[in-house]
């Protein structure tokens, strides 16, 4: 009897706690929807907060990589190249780096890292970078001193075509190597989408062509 009774009291009493963490977990979506009302009227909102996914990400500006495809400019050996450097492309800073140590990937460690020969990979990506699918920084003061460059020269995937991170955050430094050195524009392969710059703005962002031009002209 004593066993029977202490099983009830058990049961009751999980019984309570269940109930008291449902209250607690309860959610009254009537004032949520109230107070979101008042919110909007003042132009704010409120969202439901998801957890981050922390698989690594890189996008293609698909509308972007369609154009550049339709328009002949690359060959299926640079095309399979660009897509095969995806993996490799950093978060926010969108340099083609190494994963594991973090650092920057010379053409060397790119050839290793596809398991190809360093001349034919050399070749591939000297001519991405003059049809403006990658970028390079260099050290001005270094070729002016040595006539040439002497030291590793960090390589960017364009954010036109591929990018890894937020669209409309795009770094700075990068969105103005990509604006003075548009060379997609300058052999008139007119993307859809175009990164922009504005006076004052830390970071660049992807624009519709049309918005594009209009900014240009101010």
């Amino acid at each position: 009897m004593e066993g029977s009774m202490s099983r009830k009291n058990d049961f009751q009493q999980a019984e309570h706690q269940a109930r008291l963490r449902d209250t607690q977990n309860h959610i009254d979506l009537t004032a949520i929807s109230l107070e979101e009302s008042k919110a909007n009227e003042q132009g704010y909102g409120l969202f439901k907060m998801r957890k981050k996914n922390h698989a690594l990400f890189c996008q293609a500006i698909q509308e972007n990589l369609d154009t550049v495809i339709k328009s002949k400019l690359l060959t299926n050996s640079e095309i399979g190249l660009l897509l095969s450097l995806m993996p490799l492309v950093q978060l926010h800073s969108n340099a083609i780096i190494d994963r594991e140590s973090n650092e920057f990937m010379s053409i060397s460690n790119i050839a290793r890292y596809l398991d190809r020969e360093r001349t034919s990979t050399s070749k591939l990506i000297s001519r991405l970078l003059q049809k403006g699918m990658l970028f390079e920084f260099a050290n001005v003061q270094e070729i002016k001193e040595y006539k040439r460059s002497v030291t590793q020269r960090p390589l960017f995937m364009n954010p036109e075509i591929i990018y890894s991170g937020d669209r409309n955050r795009i770094n700075a430094t990068l969105s103005r190597l990509v604006m003075e050195f548009d060379r997609l524009e300058r052999k008139k392969v007119y993307l859809p989408w175009k990164l922009w710059l504005k006076h004052g703005s830390e970071f660049g962002r992807l624009y519709r062509r049309k918005t594009y031009l209009q900014l240009k002209k101010q």
